[in-house]
């Protein structure tokens, strides 16, 4: 067999192979005695037809196009060992003119190849801009007031509505309409304005207003445009918060005796939460560098896959959003194309440094999606704990 190819960018392979009458033969004799043998012939068992008839009875294109099918998938197969390459789409074949044998030209795509930057030199300069996390007295108390916020004793108000009251309300609007949407006045839960404009109103009033959405809106199409809105208000709450004292601090839970354990626990989360996201920072600042050092030519399949499975995600938010699937995926392009550079990465690295997940770390899981998940999920944590250790 004679092949010949040229390699394109995108991990495109072009690829043109030759099959001499001998090495064709062989494929053409199976698929011809398969045809002979499932012919029905009036008078005859399958396959105990005279030789002549059953000749006669056999489509030779349908003959040919089996054996060419066979050929070609089998010299591919070999051509593709010969040369390391790992097939990721279906080849585009053409054949062609050839007075013996086959000829045929194929268009593949290939696992691509990765060459990687010093990931080691790279993650020890990025971790030594580790930030020291710190959490301020201003945020622990405002913790504390959502927790007193979320146990507040409600009961119905017959009077106008003010800040930090609770409220129930009606709208229509070009930018949504809902009902029955229960919040708290003043936390700015929607657009600019909104709020203000329900202020001093009482139970059972109807009003109607207008604002300009602002620049940073999040349905696209109704940035910097004026909406009319239509809102009833439905009921109006006093919120009674609870004291903050040790009695109050024991009811969330046995381990805080006092307003000071509390505290100090809410203290400890909150430094946790900063370190997981310091944490994280760093970790994307690492992969990205690593990328941008390394050379890699990102299959387009790859890409299209990956926007596929984001879209999935996007759908149920588009209406909001103001976009159609088609601005969507072009916006998203380039995140997809990221998260398949990362995981193309994550995977050469891997197997440089033979950091493989065991089984106890997939976990038992019967479902393929599952396990690949979970797999992935693996994988990138025993990637990252090699990086980290670089310090």
């Amino acid at each position: 067999m004679k092949s010949k190819f040229t390699k394109k960018t995108g991990s495109i392979v072009e690829l043109e192979a030759e099959l001499d009458q001998k090495e064709f033969q062989g494929y053409w004799q199976s698929a011809y005695d398969n045809a002979v043998a499932n012919v029905h012939l009036k008078g005859f068992r399958p396959g105990m037809a005279p030789k002549e008839l059953a000749d006669q009875a056999v489509n030779k294109d349908h003959v040919f196009e089996e054996a060419a099918h066979k050929a070609m998938r089998f010299s591919l197969d070999e051509i593709s060992k010969d040369n390391n390459w790992t097939i990721i789409d279906a080849p585009k074949i053409e054949l062609q003119e050839s007075p013996l044998g086959l000829k045929y030209k194929a268009t593949i795509t290939v696992f691509p190849e990765i060459t990687l930057s010093n990931y080691k030199k790279i993650a020890k300069g990025v971790l030594k801009e580790k930030k020291e996390v710190k959490v301020e007295p201003v945020e622990i108390e405002k913790t504390i007031n959502w927790i007193r916020g979320s146990r507040a004793k409600i009961t119905k108000a017959d009077r106008e509505a003010h800040k930090s009251d609770f409220i129930s309300i009606d709208v229509e609007s070009a930018a949504d309409s809902f009902k029955d949407e229960k919040f708290v006045l003043g936390e700015g839960h929607f657009m600019p304005g909104f709020e203000e404009k329900l202020e001093n109103r009482k139970a059972g009033e109807a009003l109607e207003f207008s604002l300009t959405a602002p620049e940073n809106y999040l349905n696209e199409k109704l940035r910097g445009k004026t909406i009319d809105f239509k809102v009833k208000i439905n009921d109006v709450y006093n919120r009674e918060l609870p004291e903050m004292t040790d009695d109050f601090a024991h009811a969330l839970g046995p381990n805080f005796k006092t307003v000071a354990d509390l505290k100090a626990s809410i203290n400890d989360g909150l430094r946790q939460e900063k370190e997981m996201k310091e944490n994280e920072r760093l970790k994307i600042k690492m992969l990205d560098e690593i990328i941008k050092s390394s050379k890699i030519e990102i299959p387009e399949v790859m890409i299209q896959k990956t926007l596929d499975g984001m879209m999935e995600d996007y759908k149920p938010l588009l209406g909001k959003m103001g976009k159609n699937e088609e601005e969507t995926r072009k916006q998203l392009y380039e995140r997809a194309k990221n998260n398949v550079a990362s995981n193309l990465i994550i995977y050469k690295m891997a197997e440089i440094e033979k950091l493989q997940p065991t089984p106890e770390e997939i976990g038992n899981v019967e479902d393929e999606r599952n396990y690949n998940y979970n797999y992935g999920v693996a994988l990138n944590k025993k990637i990252f704990q090699f990086l980290e250790s670089q310090k």
